[in-house]
């Protein structure tokens, strides 16, 4: 059984200020550019089945433009007869019960299975059993359905799950709707395990994998590679790459010790090395003079910042660690408190006041 298994499109996600030649957010359109380009493939290739694992919107309420490009999406998927397995994950799974989800516009479009109720569903594709679990409504949830988990003989066995992992490594986002699960939740016999939520492309046990992100969402993903998996089940895992705009992370730099000059040849220097043009580029500036970073030759930065598609460059001044290193030790309530009693102008009795003061914070400190 061939399935392509893809997660974390985010459709719908944009950032940064630049505007594409269709008058949207350039990020908006890189993010359906990616997806489409998975879409073709999938059209392409005709696998037994299409699994997303998770986070298939960026938000529970997804505009109209997201929406629309969805169903194009997936009417094309419906048309060439690929079964397409859609797992709600925490970005689009509503906090409460009670709202809508955006999913059930999927439920009536013919070989798409949305999976979004908050409990375990098993769809039978050919000879394989599906067994889905997405993004639930507590922690508690989450542990009963994977306890009701049972593998199906005769079958192949899929299990798919939108959380984050712990073990002897960690695959967790700290987003703050994230569920996490142990390593040792994962059953060791089932034939194929879809992870998402985490956004490298990494495999976990010798049948789980995550699919990562189909874009960079955050700099802690830059340099990685985007795109997900071409699976032949009990066989092989290919990672298929998709084309992405980059995202690079030039660094930090020590300004402590560089002149102005030297700071702004340090990072035209690493933005030359790398190239920026049309790229998402971060570069940080350490222990830097409130003087020296005035000084810094800003129309050469500036110069250098504009053909990148977004350019960010975020300072730490000098001054402000010197003045966090040389404040004293906070001390316990009753000190603090008298300090600043002292410092007051109070009239009628002050003593009593202070007193009573220190009688209240030792009640409420005991």
């Amino acid at each position: 059984m061939r399935i392509l298994h893809v997660s974390d499109s985010h459709l719908g996600y944009s950032a940064y200020h630049k505007i594409a030649e269709n008058g949207l957010n350039q990020r908006e359109v890189d993010v359906y550019n990616s997806f489409k380009q998975f879409v073709d493939y999938a059209i392409e290739k005709k696998p037994d089945l299409i699994i997303h694992s998770g986070d298939f919107f960026d938000s529970v309420r997804p505009t109209n433009r997201a929406l629309f490009f969805a169903l194009q999406q997936l009417l094309k998927i419906s048309d060439a007869e690929i079964p397409f397995i859609i797992l709600s994950g925490n970005h689009e799974t509503p906090k409460m019960r009670e709202t809508g989800s955006v999913f059930r516009l999927f439920e009536h479009i013919p070989y798409i299975y949305p999976i979004y109720k908050g409990k375990l569903e098993e769809i039978e594709i050919g000879n394989a059993i599906v067994h889905a679990i997405p993004h639930c409504f507590s922690n508690e949830d989450l542990k009963k359905n994977i306890e009701n988990v049972k593998k199906r003989e005769n079958f192949i066995n899929i299990l798919v799950l939108h959380v984050g992992i712990i073990g002897i490594k960690e695959f967790r986002r700290g987003d703050f709707n994230e569920q996490i699960i142990p390593s040792g939740c994962l059953p060791i016999d089932f034939d194929y395990i879809a992870l998402g939520h985490y956004h490298k492309a990494t495999q976990v046990t010798e049948n789980a994998y995550y699919a990562g992100s189909t874009e960079y969402f955050s700099f802690k993903e830059a340099g990685e590679q985007k795109g997900f998996y071409d699976v032949e089940i009990n066989r092989k895992v290919n990672f298929i790459p998709l084309k992405v705009r980059q995202m690079i992370n030039l660094g930090a730099i020590d300004c402590s010790l560089l002149s102005p000059e030297e700071i702004t040849h340090e990072i035209i220097r690493r933005a030359d090395e790398k190239g920026v043009d049309g790229k998402i580029v971060r570069i940080e500036l350490k222990k830097i003079g409130r003087g020296k970073y005035k000084a810094l030759n800003w129309e050469r930065i500036k110069k250098l910042a504009s053909s990148a598609l977004h350019f960010e460059m975020p300072y730490e001044f000098f001054e402000m660690e010197q003045e966090l290193r040389g404040r004293s030790k906070i001390g316990n309530l009753e000190e603090e408190w008298r300090e600043y009693i002292a410092s007051v102008p109070i009239g009628g009795n002050k003593k009593e006041i202070e007193e009573l003061a220190l009688k209240y914070l030792h009640e409420v400190s005991r």
